[in-house]
């Protein structure tokens, strides 16, 4: 039977870890949203392309095949696009992904919000491709890189490495000053900061152990075996 004392603690901690995934996902919420218009944009332009050609007195049949065709092209690679951007949402389970390449991905939905507040990110990770769970990566890379950015009050330099030991890999990310270092950095607009707590329950929740410092953090991740062709056919599933 289980102790009183220790089903409320048992409660907090699912709700601590719960509360930080949900707001790593609000943060999340106008890069996943400004990469889905991105997607259709292109579907739209061609498709009032076709409009404007189908009402000419003579229109250019060969043309209108011709986009057409292009339309329906780019209306299944926003589909594709849009369906795998919900697997940040909604993850599938057991997949892998090489640590570079996840990096990537995360850093793809994340540095341009990043550079609006005043931080670059250098990704040093590029030799790196020893698989790991991706749905623990795109959880904790971000959740420690908006903890990282919202502890810094000037905008500084994120620097992003990796290393393989064994059965283990380390990432890191730490703050370097930026050359106007001494300019405030822009505060988050969407939902709340991140604060190292969040980063610890989300730590635990995932079996990963994170090291924080003054400047930086350090992600331990277990190396895994890597499951051939799974995941590598769509761009962010």
């Amino acid at each position: 039977m289980v102790s009183p004392d220790v089903a409320p603690a048992a409660d907090a901690a699912s709700l601590g870890h719960e509360a930080a995934r949900y707001a790593v996902l609000r943060r999340m919420g106008s890069a996943i949203r400004h990469q889905i218009a991105g997607s259709l944009q292109p579907v739209s332009m061609i498709a009032s392309l076709v409009e404007r050609r189908v009402q000419a007195p003579s229109p250019n049949l060969d043309a209108l095949r011709r986009n057409c065709g292009e339309m329906s092209t780019l209306a299944r690679s926003a589909s594709a696009e849009c369906v795998a951007l919900m697997a940040w949402l909604a993850p599938h389970e057991g997949e892998q992904v090489p640590l570079n390449k996840g990096v990537e991905e995360c850093l793809h939905l994340l540095t341009t919000e990043l550079s609006f507040r005043g931080f670059a990110v250098q990704d040093a990770t590029q030799d790196v491709d020893a698989p790991v769970a991706r749905q623990t990566l795109r959880t904790m890379l971000p959740a420690c890189l908006m903890a990282l950015t919202d502890a810094s009050a000037s905008q500084a330099l994120v620097r992003i490495g990796a290393s393989v030991e064994g059965a283990a890999i380390s990432l890191s990310l730490s703050l370097s000053p930026a050359l106007d270092a001494d300019t405030e950095a822009q505060r988050a607009k969407a939902y709340r900061p991140l604060s190292w707590a969040d980063v610890k329950a989300l730590a635990r929740a995932e079996g990963v152990r994170v090291q924080i410092g003054p400047q930086g953090v350090q992600i331990h991740f277990d190396v895994l075996h890597e499951l051939p062709g799974r995941g590598s056919e769509v761009r962010w599933g």
